[in-house]
């Protein structure tokens, strides 16, 4: 049984927790100083430590043990570091009792027992530690990007890696391929049998149709009962959104992909050819992969070594959505979704930073984020775009011409802006586009006309 409160106080134990183990490390070190510099203030320093480091200890215990209330959690797991850390603030207290008893009876405790009880004590909090790990990170979080000669030398199997796709858009399987792929990186990390937030793992097939204790979370063919549908589909700030915390949501591709899926029946084996989509469908699936979806052959993507992962880490600090374009692809498709209600100086801010990874940023979404001309030069400083999109940012003919740069780009959506048919002259020297959104803009369909005729073969949406 649990409350608001226990919740609440149980929601501090990540924070509570590093203190007191900084603490008795900090007791055990000045205890090996001890050894060699007898001194009295020295050890007076090692009791207030043993001290305060226990009751540190016992107070992220019990704020441990009201956060695993609210369920979760593997039991053997949760189990062990419970215990082990309810141990370590016990040890700790008795080290610190024997040695500031003064009965000559048990004064050689003080030395000899106190410091083995503390030794003991910091192997409890190593071993209680690694069980928190497994329970948040999961239980391969120490090997998951171990080198691989450290791998051969400990013998360790390297973790599942995604499968890679197949040559041909038919045979790519739509679970394996896609939906699982988008529920490991946004879901898993909460959801697996390590770490069931809400009695929930979805790391498999057979674990997503048990379900979770919200009940419906997989309803074949309806997505109006299927609560994994409804939970990604939240606004952020519903404290229903999965997932939680500010943590990298679904984009609004994944999201309709996930929506696709559970609509046409959730099936797990099926490739795309066997799920018989429309066009449509198939066309959004093409993109989606980076297959070509005039020939149904893989779009050989442009080679582009890793990205600095300090300016990566600080443009998700910075709230950019910031994900790999594919798990064998050094490429980045990167958002500015969660930063429409930021400033103009912090947009600026993000657009420099991002050049710093220049040649690694293959999409670019800044929809509805009301750049300038001198944000639009920073985006044509991007030598490897591929398709970008400026819906809803008030540009002119005038803010559009920097784009002529973008040599590699083949997608550009320029809907709700305030362009008219001078663009088109901007558009010609983008010699690899082929798909324009033009959708409420001043383009008349004489200008789309214009247009087509000029650039022969190019895909034009418009309309109001």
């Amino acid at each position: 049984m649990h409350t608001d409160w226990s919740l609440f106080f149980g929601s501090f134990h990540p924070l509570i927790v590093h203190i007191p183990i900084g603490i008795l490390l900090f007791a055990a070190l000045l205890g090996g100083v001890a050894r060699y510099k007898r001194n009295r203030v020295l050890q007076s320093a090692i009791s207030i430590a043993l001290f305060t480091g226990s009751l540190g200890a016992a107070l992220a215990a019990v704020s441990g043990y009201f956060l695993s209330a609210g369920g979760g959690y593997d039991v053997d797991t949760l189990f062990w570091h419970k215990w082990t850390g309810i141990a370590a603030a016990v040890l700790g207290f008795v080290a610190w009792w024997i040695r500031r008893n003064k009965k000559r009876d048990i004064v050689f405790l003080k030395t000899g027992l106190s410091v083995w009880l503390l030794s003991l004590c910091i192997l409890f909090i190593i071993v209680g530690g690694h069980y928190g790990g497994t329970m948040t990170h999961g239980e391969n979080y120490l090997t998951a990007h171990m080198p691989a000669f450290l791998r051969s030398v400990f013998h360790v199997t390297p973790r599942a890696q995604p499968q890679p796709l197949p040559a041909q858009l038919d045979s790519v399987r739509v679970f394996a391929h896609i939906i699982q792929p988008i529920l490991s990186a946004k879901c898993v990390g909460c959801h697996n049998p390590g770490k069931e937030q809400g009695d929930l793992a979805l790391n498999s097939p057979e674990a997503i149709m048990k379900g979770g204790k919200s009940g419906n979370t997989l309803v074949p063919g309806d997505i109006t009962k299927s609560e994994l549908v409804y939970r990604v589909s939240l606004d952020p700030d519903n404290t229903k959104f999965m997932p939680p915390n500010n943590r990298t949501p679904l984009t609004s591709m994944e999201a309709g992909l996930l929506k696709w899926w559970v609509a046409s029946g959730a099936d797990f084996t099926k490739n795309i050819a066997e799920s018989k989509v429309d066009e449509k469908t198939k066309y959004v699936l093409a993109f989606y992969l980076g297959f070509d979806e005039e020939n149904d052959k893989k779009i050989i993507l442009p080679e582009a070594a890793p990205a600095d992962p300090n300016v990566v880490k600080q443009l998700r600090e910075m709230k950019l959505v910031v994900r790999t374009l594919t798990a064998q692809s050094n490429l980045l498709d990167i958002s500015f979704v969660m930063m429409r209600q930021s400033s103009p100086q912090q947009k600026r801010a993000a657009l420099q930073l991002l050049l710093s990874v220049k040649e690694q940023v293959y999409r670019l979404d800044v929809s509805n984020c009301m750049l300038t001309g001198e944000e639009i030069k920073m985006i044509a400083d991007l030598p490897n775009l591929n398709k970008l999109e400026l819906q809803k940012n008030d540009l002119t003919d005038e803010s559009l011409d920097p784009l002529k740069a973008l040599q590699q780009l083949t997608s550009l959506n320029l809907g709700q802006n305030d362009i008219t048919a001078k663009s088109i002259a901007v558009f010609q020297q983008m010699t690899a586009l082929q798909k324009i959104n033009l959708w409420q803009t001043r383009f008349t369909e004489e200008d789309v006309r214009q247009l087509q005729d000029t650039m022969k073969g190019i895909v034009v949406v418009s309309g109001e």
